[in-house]
């Protein structure tokens, strides 16, 4: 037998077999991938061309084929024994390349599913690669941002309403961000920096982004996961005792109390968000991480202020926002109290100042307690707003005054003293606004102090406001029209429209005793209360008359 022969036979056969498969399932992968692009993310052929299974696959098959040619020239030229081992080893590398082949083909189909490709994502979107991939795009930016191909998947499948693939690419994200939370310092997260402002674009407007898509598509339980994403990696932030996080994610979560519309879903969602981010601040206090904190809960505020702004006559649904006032507010300023009370001077603290602390570039101690009470005093402000334009009901004032007066509990043994004059104070200037708005405004405001404060402090606290050593329509009459944390006390002042035929100052000066006697044992209700202040009049009358006369 001519080996010669033979072996020019079997190499020219080998390499036009596997020449020929390669092709044709090649193509048809190429085929698949575009189908998988135009679904999934136009990002994914860079994706399966980092593979290494598919590069492994390209490099055998281009080894086996280019052996399969050698040998095919070398017959004639070469004896019978190389021929006959350069054989085998064509007929090895032939085989291995076709297992090779089976494995990436294997492996190209599982990727084609969304699960597949969530799960390739997941094995390249470790720690080192996502912070390598932030500085590529931040020095690049036809670089792709280390979380725009995952986010594009789970967009993907929204709109498919796949809820089950939707709740693994969120996991997916809640667990690295976590990793990446644990491995990153805190300097590493701050604005302006590669992995910072990639952070920040995941929480506040990719996440928001997809949330908001969840919602229009009616997947109400995959809006949901995103929220509980996002508040999972604020609680992941708080565990490392990293304030950024905390502001971002409860940003992103007050991005969606206003974004949304005023649907039933988008109702549930929105509350969903907020109890979310009393959660996260929550947490945060409790941590003494009082910065984040503060700056969250200002713009947590600020956003749900904005969003009873935006309402109309038809869309009074109120529940989660008295709750903000009643629990979670007070909640957030009892942590706040209990961790950075101590490192407060309440005698050098002007607390009407937008910088109670003094530094306009930081955020103090007080700072930050001080924005729990502007958070209130926003939010109680919006709900009259909101009552005066449409003249609907929008809060239960009962619970709002119930609100005000726990804030005033919360503050009873924290030694912050001018503080907790300033919440009595607007108590009394939230009281002159429910007497002297329309009927049906402001309605069932009662807030009652019976336990809470003294008939002197009370008395010391008007005997402040007739001096104007405090004031308290500084936040009810001011509109914040900016983002407060980049430019805090911009906007106009707004004075309520309301027909009255008193000042503030003269309604407390002819009614001092009654209000002193009122708040000390509890304010009466509206109808008691304008009862008494009526004899408090007359006795003023009365008083003067008697002194005209001697």
């Amino acid at each position: 037998m001519d080996l010669s022969v033979v072996g020019t036979s079997i190499f020219s056969t080998l390499s036009a077999i596997q020449a020929s498969i390669f092709a044709i399932v090649f193509s048809v992968v190429i085929l698949g991938v575009q189908l998988s692009t135009s679904q999934y993310s136009p990002r994914l052929p860079d994706l399966f061309r980092s593979d290494k299974i598919y590069q492994r696959t390209v490099g055998i098959f281009a080894v086996s084929i280019g052996v399969s040619l050698l040998g095919l020239f070398l017959s004639g030229h070469v004896g019978d024994f190389l021929i006959e081992l350069w054989t085998y080893l064509s007929g090895i590398l032939a085989i291995v390349a076709f297992v090779s082949l089976f494995d990436f083909v294997d492996r190209t189909l599982e990727q084609s599913t969304p699960e597949g490709i969530l799960n390739r994502l997941d094995d390249d979107l470790n720690a080192p690669q996502i912070i390598e991939q932030a500085e590529a795009a931040s020095d690049d930016h036809s670089e792709a941002d280390p979380f725009l191909v995952l986010m594009s998947v789970i967009n993907s499948q929204i709109n498919e309403r796949d809820a089950a693939a939707v709740y693994l690419g969120l996991d997916i994200i809640s667990r690295r961000v976590s990793e990446l939370l644990e491995d990153c310092s805190g300097d590493m997260l701050k604005e302006d920096t590669p992995v910072g402002d990639s952070f920040e674009e995941l929480c506040t407007n990719r996440l928001t982004n997809t949330c908001e898509t969840a919602v229009a598509t009616e997947l109400e339980e995959g809006s949901n996961e995103i929220i509980k994403t996002l508040k999972t990696i604020g609680q992941a932030g708080v565990d490392e005792s990293l304030d950024r996080p905390v502001l971002l994610t409860v940003q992103g979560l007050s991005n969606l109390v206003l974004d949304l519309n005023f649907d039933g879903i988008d109702e549930r969602v929105r509350g969903e968000a907020i109890e979310s981010s009393k959660d996260v601040l929550e947490s945060a206090a409790e941590a003494g991480l009082w910065e984040g904190t503060g700056k969250a809960t200002r713009f947590l505020g600020w956003q749900m202020a904005n969003s009873v702004h935006v309402r109309d006559e038809n869309q009074n649904y109120d529940r989660r926002y008295t709750s903000a006032v009643i629990n979670y507010l007070p909640g957030v300023l009892r942590e706040l109290v209990d961790s950075t009370a101590d490192a407060i001077n309440d005698d050098s603290t002007n607390w009407g100042s937008p910088y109670p602390g003094g530094a306009h570039d930081s955020y103090s101690e007080a700072r930050s307690i001080q924005a729990v009470y502007i958070s209130v005093a926003e939010l109680t402000a919006s709900f009259l707003r909101y009552e005066l334009r449409t003249g609907v009901n929008f809060p239960d004032w009962g619970h709002v005054g119930y609100g005000w007066v726990k804030a005033v509990s919360e503050l009873a043994d924290s030694e912050l003293d001018s503080f907790r004059q300033m919440w009595i104070a607007t108590i009394l200037y939230l009281e002159y606004l429910s007497n002297e708005t329309p009927d049906g405004i402001m309605e069932d405001f009662n807030p009652m102090l019976r336990n809470e404060t003294s008939d002197s402090e009370v008395i010391a606290v008007i005997e402040q406001l007739l001096a104007q050593e405090i004031d308290p329509t500084q936040w009810i009459n001011f509109r914040q029209t900016v983002d407060p944390i980049e430019i805090p006390q911009t906007g106009y002042r707004y004075e309520f429209d309301i027909d009255s035929d008193e000042s503030f100052e003269d309604w407390l000066s002819l009614r001092q005793d009654v209000l002193a006697a009122g708040l000390g044992g509890g304010f009466v209700d509206k109808s008691e209360f304008a009862e008494i202040l009526e004899e408090g009049i007359d006795s003023n009358k009365q008083d003067t008359t008697g002194d005209e006369d001697s």
